[in-house]
């Protein structure tokens, strides 16, 4: 076969064309990518605005503000309920919606609803992870509404992390209607510091049944010797404990003897000593440097299991020795000082019995520790990891661990919700009964 003649000009021409085609397609592709980074960035601008200076619902002023039931949300169920239903929904990490593993995660929570019915939902952070964090929460306050679903949300590490602030989802929650959402005072840390009131029959004092604690557990610490990778995150301030004895002593004044759940995103300690406590329970080792530092306490009913990575590969992992069993509870960082103990606060309350939380997405421990119910609420996103289904070439603990997402038989686990009864009989009130549903469950 003869050889092309490169010098003809009609060979060159056919390269001159060819070159043109891989031009165009290069420069349509980077069109496509600076027009998107041009889109998120104007977006990201529009989003991420706050007002002048702290914004809230109110000034707490220390404690002077004076308490009242209308600065905080509210749900009024039947005068003769003898049980509140809340379905616990944690780290759904809603990514773009459609088309994607998202419809997983809400076919889920769909199908749960329906056969739950639950009296209200508490999504306990990390609605999102996502650059579109705000069609993200667009979408799932329109699945509500579209059921007509009360539900309520706290903050979690990841939902303001990208092309949204705090403000603008807070404005965008308040909007919705079956969304009983507030961002709570202007001059403490946080922006999901509130209640939700259960009320029986009609929203009036004499009716007060059970509250709903609701607090932000912030996102990560404020130091530039701290990375993401560093796996240490924020922590609830003293502020927030000083709101939180101020608004339960104002739930008393209206009923003595009402009871709560608190419910934020990142675990304390007590998790991580529940844990340890249960372990040696059960005959297993644990280290002496973790042994000195468990408390004196008594735990009951303990369930569940810790398969969060403990990271060991990290850099930086900081803390009490032998604690990164993989419970990655808040404040353990290095260089804090101002970390209340949040699980005195609530023993002390005589009103908070139990305390539920997300953030560890393979961990569904639970039990009770020294009188205090403690529950990892079970993780519903199919957009969290195990993130692939398969392993591929991938052999990370983060991006692929089924094989860790197992139970205490070695079952393999699968994505669900908590569901919470809480008993409002007078011959058993504030009962509680907590079991975690999978997926399959609901098919």
């Amino acid at each position: 076969m003869a050889k092309k003649d490169k010098n003809t000009e009609e060979y060159k021409a056919k390269r001159k064309k060819r070159r043109k085609i891989v031009w165009s397609i290069l420069g349509g592709f980077l069109a496509v990518i600076l027009i998107l980074v041009a889109v998120f960035g104007i977006r990201a601008a529009v989003h991420k605005k706050e007002p002048d200076g702290a914004w809230g619902s109110y000034k707490f002023d220390g404690g002077s503000k004076q308490f009242d039931l209308n600065l905080f949300p509210s749900l009024v169920v039947d005068k003769n309920a003898d049980e509140l239903k809340i379905m616990q929904i944690a780290d759904p990490q809603i990514k773009f919606g459609s088309f994607t593993r998202d419809t997983k995660t809400m076919d889920l929570l769909d199908r749960a609803i329906k056969k739950e019915k639950p009296d209200i939902c508490v999504v306990t952070g990390d609605l999102t992870l996502s650059v579109f964090s705000y069609d993200a929460f667009k979408y799932f306050c329109k699945f509500m509404e579209e059921r007509k679903q009360p539900w309520t949300f706290v903050f979690g590490n990841h939902d303001s992390q990208f092309d949204c602030s705090k403000y603008t989802i807070s404005e965008m929650l308040k909007s919705y209607k079956y969304c009983l959402f507030d961002c709570g005072p202007s001059d403490i840390h946080g922006h999901s510091n509130f209640l939700v009131n259960i009320f029986k029959g009609s929203k009036s004092a004499e009716n007060l049944i059970y509250s709903l604690v609701c607090l932000d557990s912030g996102m990560y610490p404020d130091a530039e010797n701290v990375a993401l990778t560093d796996w240490v995150y924020d922590w609830i301030r003293q502020d927030q404990m000083d709101w939180y004895e101020w608004a339960v002593a104002g739930i008393k004044e209206c009923n003595p003897n009402v009871q709560s759940s608190m419910f934020f995103h990142i675990p304390i300690k007590q998790f991580a000593d529940m844990y340890y406590l249960h372990e040696l329970e059960c005959g297993r080792s644990v280290s002496d440097a973790v042994k000195a530092q468990l408390p004196n306490v008594t735990i009951s009913d303990v369930k569940g299991v810790v398969r969060e990575s403990d990271k060991e590969a990290s850099e930086y992992v900081w803390g009490d020795e032998g604690y990164t069993v993989g419970i990655f509870y808040q404040g353990n960082a290095e260089g804090v000082t101002d970390h209340p103990d949040v699980f005195s606060y609530i023993k002390n309350s005589n009103c908070t019995k139990a305390l539920f939380c997300g953030h560890d997405h393979v961990n569904n421990l639970k039990g009770y520790f020294d009188g205090i119910y403690l529950g990892y609420g079970l993780c519903c996103g199919y957009h969290t990891y195990p993130f692939f289904q398969n392993p591929l070439i991938l052999k990370d603990k983060v991006l692929y661990n089924a094989k860790l997402w197992t139970d205490e038989n070695g079952k393999q686990m699968e994505k669900g919700v908590t569901v919470i009864e809480v008993s409002l009989s007078e011959s058993n009130y504030g009962a509680l009964t907590v079991n975690d549903r999978q997926n399959s469950y609901y098919t």
